[in-house]
């Protein structure tokens, strides 16, 4: 009888830690994907701050005040 509850035991006890360590996993990736997505937005951002101070100096003093007029004229 005790050979049979010794078993019952390690059986419950297996099963308990494959289900902790399946609930455990999917925690651990969902906090990585969390990260990993704030970091892409950290650096998508940063980009198009660069994209975005690169179009102001290209388009602030460069040239002839006239001909930046006719030029952005095109884009309206």
């Amino acid at each position: 009888m005790a050979d049979l509850l010794i078993w019952l035991v390690a059986a419950l006890g297996a099963i308990g830690g494959v289900v902790l360590g399946r609930r455990w996993g999917l925690v651990e990736g969902k906090r990585a994907g969390k990260r990993e997505a704030e970091r892409d937005a950290i650096e998508d951002k940063n980009k198009r701050v660069e994209r975005g101070r690169d179009a102001v100096r290209d388009g602030r003093g460069y040239g002839d005040p006239a001909e930046r007029l006719r030029r952005n004229d095109g884009n309206w």
